[in-house]
């Protein structure tokens, strides 16, 4: 059992923080999205673009990560990813014109997922047997850090500072963690030229077909977080009756769910198959969800929300690894084509749904989730993805 309990090092922590400040930001966007439409006067449809851009950050990042590794290494990527990061927000949250947002958003998300890629793949080789529950931790320091981020939206809206200062927080935290990082990025990943022997590197060869089920899967639910992270608020002023401000610190519930269920789901890896518990989180997020659909009721809502976030909480980095341990010991070009689906998903979900809103009522159109869920649930129970015994 210990061999599952993840090392607690610098490097451990840089990565936790580094992914924590990407979470601030995703966290915190879907909040931002009703006030933006007002600044910009947009449509439902127009401000939609938003996540397709998201789309097109990620997308990029898949494609370009291994060039990237190759080249810099793998420390360097998160190094320059922190600064790329950095300075998406500031063109997000200054830019007072549609094409300066989009640009913001996407440089912002190739960021993050770089980073995600780059912090996922450094655990795995790292933290060996403890990966699931190193990789649930960082997630679940990354949510109980983040559900202040829609909280200090909603708060600074609410006493007259506007949205923006409560997204900016993650662009000085980013660059404070590559001070903290200092200069020595090679313990993150060297460049491959450097260290052809070494198993920070790929296995050469094509994909097991597990990996693709796994990788669909992680499609299905980033479509689904990306969903209600983006439209949830507006849901919950609409159907639940709250203030667009209320609404957005209420995306608290759902990020809070995620928080206690990632840190509770750390610990779990340590006692029960990792697998029993993805299926599980997928029913209880779609349990949760349809409490808070089918109702109109705000404090219904609010407690679906919560329990919707105890399920999604294990959905990414419990897809993720599973995933990468499908790949056969490709883990870096594994994170890249994992970044390439759950990129686009990310984007063309949420932009149906606010399209196909403008057209039948966000109600409506949120039938999207409860369909990517039983999807999911139902490749996860046929192609599950087994542990790799300790000394394989």
């Amino acid at each position: 059992m210990t061999l599952r309990r993840p090392v607690r090092d610098k490097t451990t922590w840089i990565s936790y923080l580094q992914a924590t400040c990407f979470g601030w930001f995703i966290f915190g966007f879907g909040g931002t999205l009703q006030f933006l439409r007002e600044d910009l006067d947009l449509s439902r449809t127009v401000v939609s673009f938003h996540s397709l851009a998201m789309s097109v950050g990620s997308v990029t990042a898949g494609l370009a990560t291994g060039a990237i590794i190759k080249r810099t290494g793998r420390g360097l990527m998160l190094r320059y990813s922190s600064i790329l990061l950095a300075t998406g927000i500031l063109f997000f949250t200054l830019g007072q014109s549609l094409p300066f947002t989009l640009i913001g958003v996407a440089f912002t998300t190739c960021a993050g997922s770089l980073i995600i890629q780059g912090t996922a793949s450094y655990l795995a080789y790292q933290q060996k047997q403890a990966a699931p529950a190193a990789i649930s931790e960082l997630h679940a320091v990354a949510s109980s850090i983040g559900l202040l981020a829609p909280v200090m939206v909603g708060v600074g809206v609410t006493v007259g500072w506007g949205w923006r200062p409560g997204i900016q927080v993650a662009a000085v935290g980013v660059l404070l963690i590559e001070v903290i990082r200092g200069k020595n990025t090679d313990l993150y990943g060297p460049r491959a030229v450097e260290d052809e022997v070494s198993d920070h590197h790929d296995l050469p060869g094509a994909f097991p077909s597990l990996f693709w089920w796994a990788w669909l899967i992680l499609v299905f639910t980033a479509s689904v977080e990306f969903s209600m992270l983006l439209w949830a608020p507006e849901v919950l002023s609409t159907q639940g009756g709250l203030t667009k401000g209320a609404s957005a610190a209420a995306l608290a519930t759902i990020v809070g769910g995620m928080s206690v269920g990632r840190l509770i789901g750390a610990r779990l890896t340590s006692k029960f198959d990792s697998e029993f518990l993805y299926r599980g989180a997928l029913i209880l997020s779609f349990v949760g969800f349809l409490g808070f659909w089918l109702s109109s009721s705000g404090l219904v809502m609010l407690v679906s929300l919560t329990i919707t976030g105890l399920g999604m909480s294990l959905h990414f980095p419990f897809g993720f690894e599973r995933a990468l341990r499908a790949s056969g010991g490709r883990p870096d070009r594994g994170g890249g084509k994992l970044s390439i689906g759950t990129g686009f998903a990310s984007g063309v979900a949420p932009f149906a749904l606010g399209a196909l809103a403008d057209q039948i009522g966000i109600q409506g159109a949120y039938v999207i989730v409860p369909i990517c869920l039983v999807l999911a649930i139902t490749i996860a129970s046929l192609r599950p993805v087994k542990l790799v015994p300790a000394g394989n």
